[in-house]
């Protein structure tokens, strides 16, 4: 008990205790928590760590309204209402089953490797059926400028979940589009291969947002720090 007592009172003086409340969406809380948080806890075991979730601008109100130390959201550009840290370039691949017979008929490789992912045209695919984003996420618009860019127009079945379209494509549904650093850290991605798109590459920015005119505590900085060396593209501009 005393030795607790010490170690928790270093902690105070060290500024390692404390709470950070974060504002993140569903999805990437389903799978950046389970990577982040156990390691995080072991190293600052007197952090407390709250989350509330929301999408879209619900991530934006939370940050407007003080009710977050921050946001961790995405933006096709640093969003300049806010104060905006990059957490990685994220590039936005295209998944698709590798029984999908696409895969041959483009004599696309089966194999995949997270760390030298293939190129696919996007024209070659676009009659393809595909699983999209909703029409209010951030995701939907910047691939729809894309498309727009290739003069393409794809329809398909919505949904705002990431993991219920990468589990439709498991199926061999369709095709969707998802963010890079879903598969980072990922073992149980199987039956899926992952291509770039367009030229340059489709990417956006994972970021944390804060207001503007404020800083990080020194807590939240701690998270913030992990949160760059945890998730790191291979993708270079």
């Amino acid at each position: 008990m005393v030795k607790k007592m010490e170690i928790e009172f270093a902690e105070i003086t060290s500024n390692k205790k404390g709470k950070i409340i974060i504002g993140i969406s569903p999805w990437r809380s389903s799978y950046m928590l389970p990577i982040i948080l156990p390691a995080f806890k072991e190293k600052y075991p007197f952090i407390e760590i709250v989350t509330k979730e929301g999408i879209e601008n619900e991530l934006c109100e939370l940050v407007d309204n003080n009710q977050v130390d921050f946001s961790i959201k995405c933006f096709s550009h640093p969003n300049p209402m806010y104060n905006c840290e990059t957490i990685m370039k994220e590039r936005i691949l295209l998944a698709i089953n590798r029984n999908n017979p696409i895969i041959k008929k483009l004599g696309l490789k089966e194999e995949f490797c997270k760390n030298n992912i293939h190129h696919i045209n996007i024209l070659d695919v676009k009659d393809e059926n595909f699983i999209l984003p909703n029409q209010y996420q951030e995701l939907y618009s910047v691939i729809q400028k894309m498309l727009k860019k290739h003069k393409i127009n794809i329809e398909g079945f919505e949904t705002a979940n990431v993991g219920t379209a990468l589990n439709l494509v498991r199926q061999n549904y369709g095709l969707t589009f998802v963010p890079e650093s879903i598969i980072i850290h990922s073992k149980s991605i199987r039956d899926i291969v992952f291509f770039t798109v367009d030229s340059p590459t489709l990417y956006w920015y994972l970021t944390i947002i804060y207001k503007k005119n404020s800083h990080l505590s020194k807590i939240s900085r701690l998270f913030v720090n992990e949160l760059k060396n945890t998730f790191k593209s291979q993708f270079v501009e």
